[in-house]
């Protein structure tokens, strides 16, 4: 007798099943919201946020991949080489199509399987370290109860009408003038977002912030303004700051600029770089560096401890 193989067929990791039995449930839907408000997450990140069963959870991940709602762009096998890492997830063609029918999210000409398919390595590892920052702020709010975050869509949509319209409403021009040398940078910051204190009273109950991810592939310090450095972007978001141009993008004034990076070695260098933005030399409370290992979706409420460094080297939390 040849003995039959019994194993169950494995689907395709990057090409989709046909005939797989499925209909759209409400938790697809805010699935697909999620993937969508962060352009990519890993299924860990879903997992945190959907966290009422992981089986489930991975299984309608599975079925929203193989019936075209969600992608696997698949530069992630390279420098995630799979194995037991978690699938990374952007939308397909049939959840902007949904975006745009249920919600009015604008649906463009995008074909989203090309341009999954086109994105690059780096662009990847740092959405993805965004999206895990962004992730855990999300997970310590809802931890605390008593502290709203207010979306980077929600600041688009009440920032002045002259900003909506550019092609990146989070991106501005700042001029500056170092040694006599006048030079004009484009900032645009990894993401805005906002904290409102529920329990505080209206009108002085929330706080802005820009977020930089640091991956410590750009030098901190350059002799030459016309090449990236981090030194440059602290220039450019104090010159932002003095000049008023918060008010003047987004409608609100005085954010802080939080910087995740790598190491302490690299904050104290991003610090020391600081000083020297300061006329004063002392610092600038601006700026809040943490580390990546400072906190986690894991242990988000650390987000709101004094994980963080300000300009002048002092302990700090979002919450001061």
């Amino acid at each position: 007798m040849i003995e039959q193989n019994t194993t169950p067929k494995r689907n395709p990791r990057f090409k989709r099943a046909n005939g797989l039995n499925f209909r759209l449930q409400d938790r697809d839907i805010e699935i697909i919201r999620q993937v969508y408000k962060h352009r990519f997450l890993s299924s860990e990140h879903i997992l945190v946020l959907f966290p009422e069963s992981r089986q489930g959870v991975l299984r309608r991940l599975r079925l929203l991949f193989h019936n075209g709602y969600l992608d696997r762009p698949r530069e992630q096998a390279k420098p995630f080489l799979l194995g037991n890492n978690p699938f990374i997830y952007g939308i397909g063609n049939k959840s902007a199509d949904l975006l745009k029918e249920r919600f009015n999210i604008p649906r463009g000409k995008v074909d989203w399987t090309s341009k999954n398919r086109e994105v690059k390595t780096i662009f990847l590892e740092h959405t993805l370290l965004t999206a895990d920052f962004m992730v855990a702020l999300e997970l310590a709010c809802k931890a605390r109860g008593d502290i709203k975050l207010i979306e980077p869509a929600e600041i688009i949509a009440q920032a002045p009408l002259r900003q909506k319209k550019q092609v990146n409403p989070c991106s501005w021009k700042v001029k500056v003038k170092i040694n006599n040398n006048p030079y004009e940078f484009q900032m645009i910051p990894d993401k805005v977002f906002g904290l409102k204190f529920l329990n505080e009273p209206e009108g002085n109950n929330k706080a802005f912030f820009l977020v930089e991810i640091d991956r410590a592939t750009m030098p901190i310090v350059r002799t030459d303004l016309n090449q990236t450095s981090f030194y440059k972007k602290m220039i450019g978001y104090w010159a932002s700051w003095q000049e008023g141009v918060f008010s003047q993008v987004f409608g609100f004034k005085n954010p802080r600029v939080l910087t995740i990076t790598t190491t302490h070695e690299r904050i104290a260098n991003m610090i020391q770089a600081g000083k020297a933005v300061d006329e004063r030399k002392h610092g600038l409370r601006l700026f809040l560096f943490a580390r990546r290992e400072d906190y986690s979706v894991a242990e988000p409420k650390k987000l709101f401890e004094q994980v963080w460094l300000n300009g002048r080297g002092e302990r700090a939390s979002l919450l001061d």
